[in-house]
């Protein structure tokens, strides 16, 4: 039988089983303590400390690069499945997710990954928030963001 690197077992034995691309983050996510170390005594047991953090961090970094390369309507379907699955609303989950957005990234990711995880998660709460039948924000235009304007557009 061939023996599995650390990596292939974390993503078949664990993320595989996982249906959704934010439930895997928020798995990973989830095992990172406030130290920025992963936490998951079995994993660490079987391919030792070292491993497990290299390994988690990887597979962080990498769901984080999927959803950034994840069309938004792909997004937002997943997000859709994934509130199901936890019995939540997809504006209470998107929210959720925006609320626990520091713990979502990886540590010492770029800026510009941080920014774009946050414009992701925005962009989903408005859909979502707009989408609620009846909602007050389904029936009003958004207002405009002044800051957009090209400079001497009055």
């Amino acid at each position: 039988m061939a023996v599995k690197s650390a990596y292939e077992d974390l993503r078949d034995r664990t993320l595989d089983r996982i249906a959704w691309l934010w439930g895997k983050l928020t798995y990973v996510a989830e095992r990172r303590s406030a130290d920025g170390t992963y936490q998951h005594w079995g994993f660490e047991r079987t391919h030792g400390t070292a491993t497990a953090q290299e390994t988690f961090a990887r597979v962080h970094y990498s769901l984080i690069e999927t959803i950034l390369q994840t069309r938004l309507r792909l997004l937002r379907e997943d997000l859709e499945q994934a509130s199901s699955a936890a019995g939540a609303s997809p504006v209470s989950y998107v929210s959720k997710l925006k609320a626990g957005q520091r713990r979502l990234l990886p540590s010492n990711c770029q800026k510009v990954t941080e920014l774009h995880l946050a414009s992701i998660l925005k962009i989903l709460s408005l859909l979502e928030t707009r989408s609620r039948p009846g909602s007050q924000a389904s029936l009003q235009r958004p207002p405009l963001d002044r800051s957009l304007r090209p400079p001497g557009d009055a």
